[in-house]
């Protein structure tokens, strides 16, 4: 039932499949922001956002339990009979979260500007129902995962920049109210390739069942703490976005989003290493604490090797990066591209500890940090926002994400090893010699001077990572 392949075998496929889908994702971004300009861009992104808060409140943490659940299940019939009960689940907390959107979404400002694109935004909460990743993750099939993602992303961007235009085109609905359009087709389509995988492997599909009361009690109680934090992690995310809609024009809005959905692949580049690591390190929480605590330093390493350079790039380059991207209309877009690359890195390892933390079954420790973050968010947004717009719904976010990262960082400080110094000093020496030749090759082409900080990058950091790795599984942490 179970795929017995190794992490490395799954964050291949996961990486590649992402790769993909957010390159996919950065055509359809930059397509969107001069298709639309920046006020409707701006709209649509206040509707994605008002989206994922949607779903995350319609899901509650229950996707991140079934993959922990499922990962400890060894027989098909089991695995069935949890899905059923976590569709109906779904289902439930989906028309709950629908009708109370309906509800609330004309009471807000953003709301006037387009109806109708709120409201397709809402109805994503159906499509999520039915979207069983979560169920292949728990089984360890990466592979299919990685399909599920990549088609997600090559729907929706091969109905964006093939028929966008035709659709406005032909109908009476202007540009912007096709994409939310899109972007369910796309949702539901991708949930059609897991559903038929998922019937391939456990013999039959899964539809929901309503009869297990007390299992979804049972459920619910165990994902509260999940569920607060996934929501609260949201605020850490996006909160900007939704507060820049109440407080800003909807052009700022376009603005920020336009920078701060190309650095947001730093925490989706987390989120895919933790889609193959969560399985295996909610199973070692359970069996072997002291192997937990040297895998999580070993892949600690790796993703601030992988975090910080990127970080360095986009503070150092970012007003070139910005300027290819999108142009002259997004030229306030530079100083908040900046601003967020260190600003998502730390959130980004801040999420980091607080998967830790979820797969050692402490999630209620996770909470308080991302609570006290989300309130600094909320009350930093408020403060700045009226002040400097964008730039200060950036430098908002940095303090939020910040104290994330020291915080669950001082959560985690048990699992930490000595051994750590070495390597997270060498990193920070090659990001030094990374500072230097950035400075002294600014004349370059933008595209050459990239190739040459990965390349140099690479070579340097290579050496490094061998050791690391081969210290980590001959357990000699002292040579």
């Amino acid at each position: 039932m179970r795929e017995s392949r190794g992490v490395l075998h799954d964050l291949t496929w996961l990486t590649a499949a992402q790769i993909a889908a957010q390159l996919l994702n950065v055509a359809v971004l930059i397509y969107l922001a001069r298709a639309l300009g920046s006020h409707w861009f701006g709209v649509v992104q206040v509707g994605v956002a008002v989206a994922a808060y949607a779903l995350i409140t319609a899901e509650w943490g229950l996707m991140s339990l079934g993959i922990r659940e499922v990962a400890r299940l060894d027989r098909i019939t089991a695995v069935h009979y949890y899905a059923r009960i976590h569709m109906g689940l779904l289902l439930i907390l989906a028309f709950i979260v629908f009708a109370a959107g309906l509800l609330v979404l004309p009471r807000l400002s953003f709301y006037a500007n387009d109806p109708w694109v709120f409201i397709f935004y809402l109805a994503a909460v159906m499509p999520q129902v039915y979207m069983q990743d979560w169920i292949g993750v728990g089984l360890e099939r990466m592979t299919w995962v990685a399909v599920t993602k990549t088609s997600r992303s090559l729907i929706y961007a091969a109905l964006i920049l093939l028929l966008l235009g035709h659709l406005a085109a032909v109908s009476n609905w202007p540009l912007h109210r096709w994409v939310p359009v899109i972007f369910l087709l796309s949702f539901s389509g991708s949930d059609l390739v897991m559903a038929a995988a998922v019937t391939r492997w456990l013999g039959r599909p899964v539809w929901p069942t309503f009869d297990a009361w007390s299992e979804w009690r049972r459920r619910l109680k165990e994902t509260g703490a999940i569920g607060a934090s996934i929501m609260t992690m949201r605020m850490l995310w996006n909160i900007d976005i939704i507060l820049l809609g109440f407080l800003a024009v909807p052009s700022a809005v376009g603005n920020y989003a336009a920078a701060a959905k190309i650095v947001f692949i730093l925490v989706i580049a987390m989120e895919v290493l933790w889609q193959a690591l969560l399985p295996r390190m909610s199973r070692l929480a359970k069996v072997s604490p002291e192997k937990f605590s040297t895998r999580f330093n070993f892949y600690l390493v790796f993703v601030t090797a992988v975090l910080l350079p990127a970080a360095m790039v986009g503070i150092v380059l970012g007003p070139r990066v910005v300027a290819v991207l999108y142009g002259a209309e997004y030229a306030e877009t530079a100083v908040v591209f900046q601003i967020l690359c260190l600003s998502y890195c730390l959130l980004a390892l801040g999420w980091h500890f607080g998967n830790t933390l979820i797969a050692a079954d402490r999630q209620r420790a996770y909470f308080p940090p991302l609570f006290v973050s989300a309130i600094v968010a909320l009350v930093g947004n408020l403060w700045l926002v009226p002040k400097w717009g964008g730039v200060g719904s950036a430098w908002a976010m940095l303090i939020a994400h910040s104290m994330l990262f020291l915080m669950t960082a001082i959560v985690c400080r048990s699992y930490f090893d000595r051994i750590l110094l070495r390597p997270v000093a060498a990193i920070m020496a090659l990001l030094f010699v990374m500072y230097v030749l950035m400075r002294l090759s600014l004349a370059w082409p933008l595209i050459l001077q990239m190739s040459l900080m990965v390349v140099v990058y690479l070579c340097l950091a290579g050496p490094l990572l061998r050791w690391w790795t081969k210290a980590h599984f001959t357990h000699n942490w002292r040579d």
